[in-house]
């Protein structure tokens, strides 16, 4: 009998385990626990606001809700891509069968047998033409074979409002279609009809909007499946037909709130888009009788972090609207520090970043990881105190019928899982009697999360949402009535990276300097007071906290602060730089507490992050050489490496060996002094080569402190090994660009350079080079949304490379920076986009002949402004001519002329071009650095 109920236990153990749906991780913040402990509490009664490229209302998760209500309760578009205008119709008759006629010629016939009419005899037509889904990935919407239909459609105001009938199937009648409405009100999923549905299936679904004021119609849809797959994780409902495969909380209704331009790379927002969505749905808020959760995973690279301007919006909406939190991914910039993005960076949005559980690795990705690990790509703190939290970042989801990837990572799927989080306490609030305060949530959240023990701050902020422990939380603050006189905390502190403009967190990347006794670091914490207070409520406000240092190198001379009235708490901080002088990573932080509870979890008010960067230090006594020790990765983990350029270092070479037989499966990633990556990147095998460079050189080399990353990856069976050598040139070249070539009858153009060795090594280098091509740069100064660059590709031309750059304060105005280069038949050849203000796009045509680039601002207001930039085009050439030079010793120290000559005849360039190319010293030694100095030369037709 023993044996039998042991043999049962495992038996139910082994069931229970079979029924959890790892593709779609719903355990590891405790989703599944939560609503098996309160079935009623799975969402229902909330909305989550989903700001992504649209939603596929039709596809098998998204149709239904538990209770077999509709699941996407509304659908709009914001981002312009779904507009077809409209205008009146003329009529005719054909056949005896009344049309009605467009402009282009388009008729619709039968018209006059439609059960609804217009209470005022007017038609309005217009056409839906699939030529504009050209440039998207369903270039033939109804998957007839063809991409030329045209679907016509009437709209009219009928005695039951404004409605539209829709051509769908293409055939020019509409008496064999149904007369369609705005979605919200009865939520009409439509499919475009046409091809044979035995061997064809259908792509995708539409929902439809009329706004009869500017004669429009408004066809939404998802163009990318990332909003499907979305929404899906946030609040999916027997996904793909299966019972128990569900999104975080299942029982939400979902709204699509379309900000993403299909059309454009990555599905890029459009001016506006983000604010005009954002105010509708606070909108909607206000007048809905339940709670609303946003989520959006959108965002690009911040520049001045913390201060752009759709950052500012979103905190201010928050602070007017008190009842919502919105949930936005915090980037994919990882795994450098100090890489968050906007508008995750806004103060009062609860930031996510991804993890990748052991689990979904194990089931998804075929992978063994000893533990949960912070995905390589998710964006990490430093100058701010982000990202807020951390939730599985890969699942498996919903996607439109046109999609075969329904498995995705990024911090974009980890933030609806944060959403669905959100949801899932709302409804227990709202089902309980408790306020729904979006501020405490957050609160709540931060202080039960679970910290990972190998990662910092800066990694995974406070940890690992835990529902049940927040929901706990939450209940609490209430029952001691937080939720009445609640506050915002602003921080502000010295921001050494940037004195214009303050940090939220104490962030010292600046070598051996940091705050000490004599010169402490301040923070000053205003509190944000909510609408609706009044003066004396503000002027009698009164709140101290206890202070706690994590760390025992973060020193405070103080333990307790108070915030009085509108005035800032000072809290002064230094560092003990006895304690920091092994090179490395330091991070730490300041806890408050409120000073009438106890210092536990649940009562921190804040927390002022401290981080301290301490390099390897490249000089004289190792030679400007910096090698490595045997470094071991277990897969899925980085090793960090700070380093710091030495002054006069011209160029840099990081070379990456294998070690002997040992095994290898590693990629570097290299980021500059500011936390942007830099563009060169290397996978190290041991399976394929022994040896991986990156080199920077000129202009691409920038004085501060670099981090290079070295990440195993997580599929691999074994620990990754390699050693690094990170070595520096202090070769200083001039004139330096050349300008200047001499040039006689009958000779080859011939230069000469004068090259000074700063460094306290010999070194033997080729010369050499060449003559790529013309380019020339151009200034920007524009205030539409769309800037196009025409430019012509002559047969001699290989490629051309267009290098432009935005001012920061420009780029932090925006949401997006889209680039289309098309043909002028307006194909897109090539989508691109700025991650951050500059940008290098490489691009090949098809053929010689004319094209033009489009550059597509996104401003976060809802107008364009005043943009500036510069753009850089360079044209290479086919048949480049090589420059010819000696092989020189370099002695430190001493300054040397070295001549060379191009092998051949200059081009001439076309006219306001300059030719453009590069003398390249090369050394011959195991360092193999390239020093590269640009050409510029006055030869183009007048």
């Amino acid at each position: 009998m023993k044996l039998k109920g042991i043999f049962l236990l495992l038996l139910l153990i082994g069931l229970s385990q079979a029924s959890d749906w790892s593709f779609l991780n719903v355990n590891r913040i405790g989703a599944k626990q939560f609503i098996e402990k309160n079935p009623e509490n799975n969402g229902k009664d909330v909305v989550v606001i989903i700001l992504d490229t649209g939603v596929d209302m039709g596809v098998p998760g998204l149709d239904t809700l538990p209770d077999g209500g509709v699941k996407v309760i509304d659908a709009q578009d914001f981002s312009g891509e779904g507009d077809v205008f409209y205008e009146e119709a003329e009529f005719g008759e054909e056949n005896n069968e009344k049309f009605l006629s467009a402009p282009d010629g388009l008729r619709l016939f039968n018209y006059d047998r439609l059960a609804l009419q217009p209470v005022d005899s007017i038609y309005y037509i217009g056409v839906l033409d699939e030529e504009r889904f050209k440039n998207t990935v369903i270039p033939d919407v109804n998957n007839n074979g063809k991409q030329n239909d045209k679907f016509g459609f009437v709209v009219f105001k009928s005695k039951e409002g404004w409605v539209t009938y829709i051509d769908l199937d293409g055939d020019g009648n509409l008496d064999d279609e149904q007369p369609v409405w705005n979605y919200k009100e009865k939520h009409q999923a439509l499919q475009f009809r046409g091809r044979d549905e035995k061997l064809k299936k259908n792509l995708a679904t539409f929902a439809v909007n009329i706004f009869p004021d500017e004669q429009r119609v408004n066809f939404h849809y998802d163009g990318s499946s990332h909003g499907t797959h979305v929404a899906g994780i946030a609040a999916g409902y027997r996904l793909n037909g299966q019972k128990g495969l569900n999104g975080i909380a299942p029982g939400a209704k979902i709204i699509s709130l379309k900000i993403g331009d299909c059309t454009l790379a990555g599905g890029a927002t459009t001016t506006g888009s983000m604010l005009d969505a954002y105010e509708y749905g606070v909108e909607f808020a206000k007048n809905y009788d339940g709670p609303v959760v946003f989520n959006m995973s959108f965002g690009i690279g911040s520049e001045i972090e913390g201060h752009a301007s759709m950052e500012s919006m979103l905190d201010r909406l928050l602070m007017e609207n008190e009842k919502l939190l919105f949930c936005i991914s915090a980037g994919n910039e990882g795994p450098g520090i100090s890489s968050v993005g906007l508008p995750a960076a806004a103060n009062y949005v609860l930031s996510v970043g991804a993890l990748n559980t052991r689990e979904s690795a194990r089931d998804v990705y075929g992978a063994k990881l000893d533990a949960d690990k912070v995905f390589v790509f998710s964006s990490r703190g430093g100058e701010l105190n982000k990202p807020d939290i951390l939730t599985p970042g890969s699942a498996s989801s919903t996607v439109p019928p046109y999609s075969t990837r329904e498995n995705k990572w990024g911090t974009s799927m980890a933030s609806p899982q944060a959403a669905g989080a959100v949801a899932l306490l709302m409804s227990a609030a709202y089902h309980e009697g408790l306020p729904i305060i979006g501020a405490l949530f957050k609160k709540a959240i931060i202080n039960a999360a679970r910290p990972l023990k190998e990662y910092t701050i800066l990694d995974q902020g406070a940890g690992v949402i835990d529902i049940p422990g927040a929901y706990n939380f939450y209940k609490k603050y209430v029952k001691r009535e937080e939720q009445k006189n609640y506050v915002y905390y602003r921080i502000e502190t010295l921001n050494p990276m940037d004195e214009d403009n303050t940090a939220r967190a104490a962030y010292w990347r600046l070598g051996s300097y940091l705050p000490d006794k004599h010169h402490k670091q301040v923070f000053s914490i205003y509190p944000e007071f909510r609408e609706g207070w009044t003066a004396d409520q503000r002027a009698n406000f009164y709140r101290a906290f206890d202070l706690r240092a994590t760390e025992p190198w973060i020193k405070l001379n103080q333990k307790s602060t108070y915030i009085k009235g509108e005035k800032a708490a000072r809290v002064e901080v230094y560092f003990d730089q006895r304690q920091l002088n092994k090179p490395g990573l330091y991070t730490g932080k300041i806890i408050a507490y409120r000073k009438e509870w106890s210092n536990k979890a649940m009562n921190k008010e804040f927390e002022l992050w401290c981080t301290y960067v301490n390099p390897l230090i490249a000089n004289e006594q190792n030679h400007y050489a910096l090698k490595s020790e045997l470094v071991k990765i277990k897969p899925g983990n980085v090793q960090r490496i700070f380093f710091d350029v030495p002054v006069r270092a011209t160029a840099m070479t990081i070379q990456l060996f294998t070690e002997g037989s040992k095994y290898a499966n590693i990629r570097a990633y290299l980021f500059d002094p500011q936390g942007r990556e830099v563009e060169q990147y290397t996978r190290l095998s041991s399976e394929f080569e022994s040896q991986e460079i990156i080199r920077l050189s000129g202009d691409e080399l920038e004085y501060g402190i670099y981090e290079l990353d070295l990440y195993a990856d997580f599929r691999s069976e074994e620990p990754s090994y390699c050693t690094y050598l990170i070595s520096f040139a202090g070769l200083e070249v001039s004139p330096n660009p050349i300008r200047y070539l001499t040039l006689r009858n009958g000779e080859d153009a011939r230069g000469r350079v004068s090259v000074f060795n700063y460094f306290d090594r010999p070194v033997l280098c080729q010369i050499d080079g060449e003559i790529s091509g013309w380019s020339q740069t151009s200034y920007i100064d524009d205030e539409s949304e769309l800037y196009q660059k025409d430019f012509t590709i002559g047969p001699e031309v290989e490629k051309v490379e267009f290098e432009i750059e935005l001012p920061a304060e420009i780029f932090n105005l925006m949401t997006d920076f889209a680039i289309n280069i098309k043909n002028y038949e307006g194909k897109t050849l090539k989508a691109d986009g700025l991650t951050y203000r500059k940008k290098k796009i490489t691009f090949v045509p098809p053929a010689s002949g004319d094209y033009y680039m489009e550059l597509i601002p996104a401003f976060a207001s809802s107008m364009a402004q005043n943009w500036t930039a510069t753009l850089k085009e360079s044209y290479y050439l086919f048949s480049r001519l090589n420059i010819k030079g000696n092989r020189e010793y370099f002695y430190p120290r001493v300054q040397k002329e070295t001549s060379f000559y191009v092998d051949g005849n200059l081009p001439v360039a076309p006219a306001g071009f300059r030719l453009f190319g590069h003398l390249t010293l090369t050394s011959l030694d195991r360092y193999k650095f390239k020093v590269f100095v640009p050409i510029t030369l006055n030869a183009s037709l007048r």
